[in-house]
């Protein structure tokens, strides 16, 4: 078992290629309906690559990270096992059941739990409670295999991020490379959306969501199944990280708002419904975050507590920082609009070269240097101006634009260590990444040759254009 490491166990040997196989014959299924060869080709090594990330994220905690949050997740699904063990009717009690304390009945699987964790405060948590519970029937399936857990959690994500890639390409057709590298490939949102935890569940609804609203708005189809995954959703974000909801409601709501203002034909009447739809898509972000609920998961992202929260950190951290070998960083402002820019500096540009506290730290740097080459280039080269203009002009800009900037404050300003944002930040990344990409391109920029080789564009010698 030492050499198993934390998480994986004999079982695995049968039990993942199995839960593989399983996977892959219903991704299968799924793929009959792509009538393009592209498609099914881009989807199928999506797939290969979410399920190794899955197999590296198993392996990573359970050798170089030895445990962490996934791990508590893990033995608390444990728990769930025996007690279903002992009576199968504690199954559907376990699904009742919304947190573990002392006046549960299956509060003596937990009390007396002897393992590094504080699994028996951590279920005391509605939403810790909930990954533990979605965890369950595969530990049950699979034996105990974290590694199947792991990869159903990975394909429930896979299947947001696909939602997403067809959401936008549906949009910008032209652009399907970069799109599927932010929803599909890109390295930080699939590595950290494949554990048992409670990132690819939240990550994977975002995703689920976002197109279920686009069927019944948009497409004007599949009313039934889009109003199942639009309750699916909801239901797992509300529990899990409710904050990601009350984020992505006002962008949603502005991204529909524009395209029916899109059918408006004065001009006069077009450009006063404009205005009155980012004046109400920004008071519902501040209703949501600041007054909708008292739930301590999202009080904790209200305007007054974020602020308490930055002030709180720094001073906790500053001298921990110094004698311990963690990724902290502080965002060094009480002033309330620093306190958001510095929260979206740190998501989606930080850590800096300089912030490199361990090898994963410093994958962390070369994305975020990279995000943060491709924003200068639009603002420098065309603008501040042009890069606000193309983003108001466009409902899926508006969309990408709220839900990723309002998202990337709340959270950079909270996390306290370049780790857990790492985590924490995925469900904007690929909103984000595929604006940025579409304005660089839109702006008729030209990307370093070395990624054009990446999402496959042809590079001819003399530098013929119509290759990029």
């Amino acid at each position: 078992m030492i050499l198993l490491g934390s998480l994986f166990r004999e079982v695995d040997f049968l039990a993942a290629p199995i839960c593989f196989i399983i996977l892959l014959m219903i991704f299968s299924l799924v793929l009959v309906k792509y009538k393009d060869d592209r498609t099914r080709t881009l989807l199928l090594q999506a797939f290969y690559f979410k399920m190794a990330c899955a197999l590296i994220f198993t392996a990573f905690s359970s050798f170089y990270y030895s445990g962490g949050d996934s791990e508590m997740y893990y033995f608390s699904g444990l728990h769930l096992y025996d007690a279903v063990m002992d009576n199968p009717n504690n199954f559907v009690l376990i699904f009742l059941t919304k947190v573990i304390n002392v006046k549960t009945p299956l509060m003596n699987y937990f009390i007396y739990d002897t393992s590094i964790y504080p699994i028996w405060e951590a279920m005391h948590g509605e939403a810790n409670f909930f990954v533990a519970k979605l965890g369950l029937p595969f530990l049950l399936i699979f034996q105990k295999s974290y590694l199947c857990v792991a990869m159903a959690f990975s394909f429930f994500a896979l299947g947001g991020c696909i939602r997403l890639y067809k959401f936008f390409t549906h949009y910008f057709p032209d652009f399907w490379r970069e799109i599927a590298l932010a929803t599909l490939f890109l390295p930080s949102a699939v590595f950290w959306s494949s554990g048992m935890l409670k990132d690819p569940i939240c990550f994977g609804s975002v995703g689920y969501l976002v197109y279920a609203v686009f069927n019944i708005a948009i497409k004007r189809r599949k009313f039934i199944s889009s109003i199942a995954w639009i309750a699916v959703s909801i239901i797992f974000l509300f529990y899990i990280k409710p904050y990601i909801l009350f984020a992505l409601i006002p962008g949603i709501v502005l991204w529909l708002f524009s395209e029916l203002n899109k059918l408006i034909n004065n001009s006069t009447l077009r450009n006063i419904f404009t205005v009155m739809t980012i004046v109400v898509g920004a008071l519902s972000a501040f209703y949501l975050i600041q007054y909708t609920t008292s739930d301590e998961s999202v009080k904790s992202f209200r305007i007054d507590t974020i602020i308490e929260t930055s002030a709180t950190s720094r001073s906790q951290y500053a001298e921990f920082s110094q004698t311990e070998q963690g990724a902290y960083f502080t965002i060094g402002s009480t002033n309330p609009v620093m306190v958001f820019l510095n929260g979206i500096v740190a998501t989606f540009f930080r850590p800096f070269p300089w912030e490199i506290s361990s090898p994963i730290v410093a994958l962390s740097v070369i994305e975020a240097m990279f995000f943060l080459f491709i924003s200068m280039s639009v603002i420098f080269k065309k603008g501040i101006f042009y890069f606000f203009g193309k983003i108001f002009s466009n409902p899926v800009f508006m969309l990408c634009f709220v839900f990723a900037f309002v998202f990337a404050a709340a959270v950079g300003s909270t996390a306290t260590n370049f780790g857990s944002l790492s985590r924490y930040k995925i469900p904007a990344m690929p909103f984000f990444l595929v604006m940025i990409l579409i304005l660089f391109r839109q702006a008729g920029l030209e990307y370093p040759n070395w990624f054009k080789k990446l999402l496959g564009y042809r590079i001819y010698l003399l530098k013929d254009k119509s290759a990029f």
